[in-house]
C-alpha cells in the first residue's frame, strides 16, 4: 500500500511524459516523488530529479542503468534519462514507491551507510536541499506513514522561475521567425518548433463522444477524429469550448502576448519538448476582440503565427487554414499546419473572439494535426 500523498506545490510539474500528477509521496536527496496516473488512470509513482541533479550527467547515467536493469524483470511506466526532466515511473503495486527511492539512491550514490548522502544536513553539490533519508516504505498491513516532508517555499519557486525563462525564451524564437529561408527545392525552412512553459496544464479527460464534424462548413482540411480513434478531451481554463487531441498528447500553459490565452498541446508520447522532426505540437490560442473581431482583428491573429501570409486560404467566412512543407534545423522534413478562426464566445453574442492553432510535426503526423484543427474548429461554431 502506497502512503497517502500530498497535495501539489505550486512549482510541481502536472504533466510529465504523457502522466499526470494528482500528488506528493515524499522527498529524496536527488529529487521529488510523485503519485500519477497514465492515460488509462493507472497509478504511477514518479520520482522526478531536481533540475541540479538531473544537469549531472553521473547521475544521468547511473539513473539509465538502474532503469535498464530493473525493467529486465519488472514493468517500467515510463522513463527519461537523457534530456531534463529527468524521470521515472513505476507502477504503484508492488513496492513501486520503493524501488523508485532505491533508483534514485543508485543515481545520487546514496544507497549505502554511513557515506554522507546518507546523513541529515548532508547536500550533494546538485542537491536543491539538504536530504534526509526517507523511510521505507510501510507494509500492507501497517497504516499509511505521516505525511512526507515538503520543499522550502523558496527552492521550487527559484527553479520554477528559472525553468519559466527557458521556456518562454525557447518559445520567443520559434514564434518570431515568421516566414522561413526558402529552399532550392521550393520548400522552406521552418523556424525552430515550440517549447513548453512549466506551468501546470489540466489532465485529459477521456472522451466517449468524440462525434466527427456534422456539418462542412466545421470541417477545415484533412481527416477527423473517428471510431479507430482513442481521443482525449482538453479543457483548458478560460477556453469557452473542450476539444479533443489524439492518444498521448497533452497540453499546458504558456502565458505569451500577443494572446490573451496561449497553451502548447503536443505529442509527448514520442518526446517532449516536440522537436519538429520527432513529434508533433504547437500552440492552442484565444485572443479577444472587445470591439468584434473585423478584418483587421483577423488579420493581427494570422500574423501572429509564423506562417507564409500567402499559404493562408478561406475555407469559410470565419475561418483560414494554411499548410506548409520544409526543414526544421535539424534539417529533418516537417509539415505544419495551421487555423485562424473567429467565433462568438457566448450563444447568440458578436463575433468576439479569435482561435490560433499552429501544429508542427513530421508528415507521418500531419493526419493527427489536422484532426485537432478540425475538432477545435467543429466546437468553436
Amino acid at each position: 500500500m502506497e502512503p497517502n500523498a500530498e497535495p501539489l506545490q505550486l512549482a510541481d510539474p502536472r504533466l510529465i511524459g504523457g502522466l499526470t500528477l494528482t500528488g506528493r509521496l515524499g522527498s529524496h536527496g536527488a529529487g521529488t516523488v510523485f503519485l500519477g496516473e497514465d492515460h488509462r488512470r493507472r497509478q504511477v509513482v514518479v520520482g522526478v530529479l531536481y533540475p541540479t541533479a538531473a544537469a549531472d550527467p553521473g547521475v544521468r547515467a547511473r539513473l539509465a542503468s538502474a532503469v535498464g536493469a530493473y525493467s529486465e524483470d519488472h514493468e517500467v511506466a515510463g522513463s527519461s534519462t537523457n534530456f531534463p526532466p529527468i524521470w521515472v515511473a513505476l507502477p504503484s503495486d508492488g513496492g513501486g514507491m520503493r524501488d523508485v527511492l532505491g533508483m534514485m539512491d543508485a543515481a545520487a550514490l546514496s544507497a549505502d551507510d554511513p557515506t554522507p548522502a546518507n546523513v541529515p544536513a548532508f547536500a550533494p553539490p546538485w542537491s536543491a536541499e539538504p536530504h534526509t533519508p526517507a523511510p521505507a516504505p510501510a507494509p500492507a498491513h501497517v497504516p499509511p506513514p505521516s505525511a512526507p516532508r515538503g520543499m522550502p517555499v523558496a527552492v521550487p519557486i527559484m527553479a520554477f522561475a528559472a525553468l519559466i525563462l527557458i521556456g518562454v525564451g525557447a518559445v520567443l524564437v520559434f514564434v518570431s521567425g515568421k516566414s522561413g529561408r526558402h529552399t532550392a527545392s521550393g520548400s522552406h525552412t521552418l523556424p525552430a518548433p515550440i517549447t513548453r512553459s512549466d506551468t501546470p496544464g489540466p489532465s485529459p479527460t477521456s472522451s466517449d463522444t468524440a462525434e466527427p464534424p456534422g456539418d462542412d462548413k466545421a470541417h477545415v482540411e484533412g481527416p477527423v477524429f473517428g471510431g479507430g480513434d482513442k481521443p482525449y478531451l482538453m479543457k483548458l481554463s478560460g477556453f469557452p469550448f473542450d476539444f479533443n487531441v489524439p492518444d498521448g498528447w497533452g497540453c499546458i500553459r504558456s502565458d505569451k502576448p500577443p494572446f490573451s490565452n496561449r497553451w502548447v498541446c503536443a505529442h509527448e508520447g514520442k518526446g517532449f519538448p516536440p522537436t519538429g522532426g520527432t513529434s508533433a505540437g504547437g500552440l492552442v490560442a484565444l485572443q479577444s476582440c472587445p470591439s468584434g473581431c473585423g478584418p483587421t482583428q483577423r488579420e493581427a491573429a494570422r500574423n501572429a503565427m509564423a506562417v507564409t501570409a500567402k499559404d493562408w486560404r478561406a475555407t469559410d467566412p470565419t475561418t483560414q487554414y494554411a499548410e506548409e512543407t520544409g526543414t526544421n534545423s535539424a534539417q529533418q522534413n516537417v509539415v505544419r499546419v495551421a487555423m485562424s478562426h473567429v467565433f462568438a464566445s457566448r450563444p447568440g453574442g458578436p463575433v468576439d473572439t479569435a482561435v490560433a492553432v499552429q501544429l508542427t510535426g513530421p508528415p507521418d503526423e500531419k493526419g493527427d494535426m489536422q484532426k485537432v484543427v478540425n475538432d477545435i474548429r467543429h466546437r468553436a461554431a
